[in-house]
């Protein structure tokens, strides 16, 4: 039906790009030698069809570099795969491998949590089927605190975080209140939390990819 009307959908982009560099090698040849450099970011969530598309346009010359983690990987469900970061090194063996250890974002403490707790998805990790270390070291002197708080209930949750971001505002006067961030895992939630900042009147602003009509600032605006 797409093609009968002129269209294609996302995979059908990759799907007859490939097709078309396979089919046409001139085409090919014209491609390899416009882009004579190429840089993948975020390899990780690539899936089987991208992987090709890049190891066609890369030819004989291989001057092409990879950057990606699988720990961060979250396009499986639309077939990317560790598999292509392990078969990037079996097609390309003598490519030079940096692991990047050195993290200015988080201080050490906090490093060492998330390490210890992505050890549960091992041994289906790239540090284990690739024999080498992710451990991150930090590169900022600070302290960091993790501290779980337990709620029996989503209400009871929207709560406790708002008494706790209170308790630390009023704890550090000096403070300001973009100091604070709340992560969810669905707009839904996000929706208790802006209700509950509104109630308790602390300024915020709710970013979501959508659900833009139910923002506060947009429904006063309509």
């Amino acid at each position: 039906i797409l093609l009968e009307q002129d269209c294609l959908d996302f995979g059908d982009l990759i799907l007859y790009a490939l097709k078309l560099l396979t089919d046409r090698p001139m085409i090919l040849q014209q491609i390899q030698q416009r882009y004579t450099s190429i840089l993948v970011d975020e390899f990780q969530d690539t899936n089987h069809a991208q992987y090709e598309l890049v190891r066609l346009i890369a030819g004989s010359a291989k001057n092409l570099t990879v950057v990606g983690d699988d720990d961060q990987a979250i396009y499986k469900f639309r077939g990317a795969s560790i598999e292509n970061i392990l078969r990037f090194q079996t097609d390309f063996p003598e490519a030079k491998q940096v692991v990047l250890t050195e993290n200015y974002r988080s201080v050490q403490s906090i490093l060492d949590h998330a390490y210890q707790f992505i050890q549960s998805n091992n041994p289906h990790r790239l540090e284990v089927k690739a024999e080498i270390s992710k451990k991150l070291s930090s590169q900022r002197a600070e302290d960091g605190l993790i501290e779980h708080l337990h709620s029996g209930t989503a209400e009871e949750e929207v709560g406790t975080v708002i008494q706790k971001i209170c308790a630390l505002k009023e704890l550090f006067p000096e403070s300001s209140w973009s100091d604070f961030a709340i992560l969810v895992r669905s707009n839904g939630a996000g929706s208790d939390f802006a209700h509950a900042l509104d109630r308790a009147h602390i300024p915020f602003q709710f970013l979501a990819l959508s659900g833009l009509y139910q923002k506060s600032v947009i429904l006063d605006c309509l």
